[in-house]
C-alpha cells in the first residue's frame, strides 16, 4: 500500500512526524555528526537519516548522497523499514523483487546493500529510518545490528530533546508580554528572537497600580537553556520587586534576590529597567551594564546613561537612578547587544539607523524592521528590541 492509499497507521505515523516539526528544516550539525559516524563505523559509502510522510520520504541528514532531499514513497526502501518492528536488512537490492526496479538500484548510486533502523517518536510511532547503504552486496552481523540500533536510539534522543526544547520555547514565549497596556498618547512594541531554541534575552512591561508603566529589557550572559532559566528567574524577580518599590529600590531588591543565583551559575545579566509617568513623559531608569537605550527624534538621538555594572557582577549591588523626559514625538528604543554584530562599531550602527529613518518609525514598524534586518543578516546571538513612542 503506497501513495494515495494511506491507512490509519500511516496517518498516525504522519501525525507523530508532523508533531516533531522536523520536516523541511535546515541541516543541523548534531544530525550530520550521526550520519558521518555511521559511515565510519560501518565502513559504507552512504548513510541517510530519512523521515516518512504520507506522500514522500524526506532526508534530514546524509553522508555520501549529496542533493538527496525528497523521494517518492514508491521509490523509498525506508518506507518498508517503518512498517517493521526492527531493522530491515537487504543484502542485495538488485536480487530483491521488492526493490530491484527502484531508480536508486538500477541507476546512480546503484544501491545493493541496505540496512535501515526504524526511528520512533516519543509515543512509539515509527517515523523514519537511519539507513546504511553500499554499492556491493553484504550482510549485517549481529554485533553490527546492535550498533545500528544504538545509533538509531541516539537519533531518537536528539528528536526527544528537540521536542522538549520546542515546548520550553513555547513556555518562554508565554512569559513575554502578550498585550500592550492601555496607555493613551503612547505606542509600545517589542520582539525577542533567540539565536537557538531558547533565549537569554527577554523584555517585559506591566502597568503599576499608580498608573505608571514599568519596562524591563534584560540580556543574560550565554545562550540556550542555562541563560533561559536565569532569564525566567530575573523576569519574576524584577516584576515582583517593581510593584512595591520605587525604581531604585526595585532594582536593588531584585539584584539582592538574584545575587546567589547569578553567583552559583557563574553568570550575569545586563538590565535596563525603566518607569514611565505617562502624564509628563518622565522616565526614571536604571541601566546596569546594558548601555543600549536611546531616545530618537526627527532631530537625531541621545544615548541614555549607564548606572553601573551588570547585575551579578558586584555583591550588594546598587545602581544610580537616572531620569529623562520623553517629549512628544520622541521614541525610546532599547536593544540587546545581538544587534552590535551587524556593524564594526556602535556608531556605524546608529548612523545606519538614522540614515534609514528607522528611529522615527511607529514602534510596531520600527520593531518589525529591526527584527527583519537581523533575520536577513543572520544573528548568532539573541536579538531583542523594544520601542516606546510618545505621540
Amino acid at each position: 500500500m503506497l501513495k494515495g492509499s494511506s491507512t490509519a497507521v500511516d496517518t498516525a505515523r504522519a501525525d507523530a512526524l508532523h508533531a516533531l516539526e522536523i520536516l523541511d528544516t535546515p541541516r543541523e550539525e548534531r544530525f550530520d555528526r550521526i550520519v558521518r559516524a555511521a559511515r565510519a563505523v560501518f565502513d559504507v559509502p552512504m548513510v541517510a537519516m530519512n523521515f516518512i510522510d504520507l506522500d514522500r520520504q524526506w532526508t534530514k541528514a546524509e553522508a555520501g548522497l549529496p542533493g538527496l532531499e525528497n523521494t517518492p514513497l514508491e521509490e523509498a526502501i525506508c518506507w518498508h523499514t517503518v512498517r517493521k518492528d526492527d531493522v530491515l536488512v537487504v543484502p542485495d537490492a538488485s536480487l530483491d523483487e521488492r526493490f530491484s526496479d527502484y531508480p536508486f538500484v538500477t541507476s546512480n548510486p546503484n544501491i545493493r546493500f541496505y540496512a535501515g533502523q526504524p526511528l520512533r517518536a516519543s509515543g512509539g510511532e515509527p517515523v523514519g529510518s537511519l539507513c546504511i547503504l553500499d554499492t556491493k552486496p553484504r550482510l549485517l552481523s549481529d554485533r553490527e545490528t546492535q550498533v545500528l540500533a544504538e545509533m538509531g536510539r541516539w537519533v531518537e534522543q536528539e528528536l526527544e530533546l528537540q521536542r522538549e526544547l520546542d515546548h520550553a520555547a513555547e513556555v518562554q514565549r508565554v512569559l513575554l508580554p502578550r498585550t500592550v497596556p492601555d496607555l493613551p498618547g503612547y505606542q509600545l512594541a517589542g520582539q525577542c528572537v533567540p539565536s537557538r531554541s531558547l533565549s537569554g534575552d527577554f523584555y517585559y512591561w506591566h502597568p503599576l497600580p499608580n498608573g505608571q508603566l514599568q519596562l524591563h529589557v534584560v540580556d543574560v550572559m550565554g545562550k540556550g537553556i542555562p541563560a533561559a532559566l536565569i532569564a525566567a528567574s530575573l523576569r519574576a524577580t524584577l516584576a515582583g520587586a517593581a510593584r512595591f518599590s520605587d525604581q531604585g529600590q526595585a532594582f536593588h531588591r531584585a539584584a539582592i534576590a538574584s545575587e546567589q543565583l547569578l553567583f552559583d551559575a557563574g553568570s550575569f545579566g545586563t538590565v535596563f529597567s525603566a518607569r514611565l509617568e505617562p502624564s509628563t513623559g518622565r522616565l526614571e531608569y536604571v541601566d546596569a551594564g546594558h548601555g543600549l537605550a536611546f531616545v530618537f527624534s526627527a532631530a537625531g538621538y541621545r544615548r541614555l546613561h549607564r548606572s553601573g555594572p551588570p547585575m551579578g557582577v558586584l555583591p550588594d549591588q546598587q545602581c544610580e537612578v537616572h531620569s529623562t523626559v520623553l517629549e512628544p514625538g520622541e521614541t525610546l528604543v532599547v536593544v540587546s547587544d545581538g544587534f552590535l554584530d551587524f556593524f564594526p562599531t556602535l556608531e556605524e550602527t546608529l548612523e545606519q539607523v538614522l540614515a534609514a529613518g528607522i528611529g522615527i518609525l511607529p514602534p510596531e514598524q520600527l520593531v518589525d524592521r529591526a527584527i527583519a534586518d537581523a533575520g536577513t543578516k543572520g544573528h548568532d546571538d539573541d536579538v531583542t528590541v523594544v520601542a516606546l513612542k510618545r505621540e
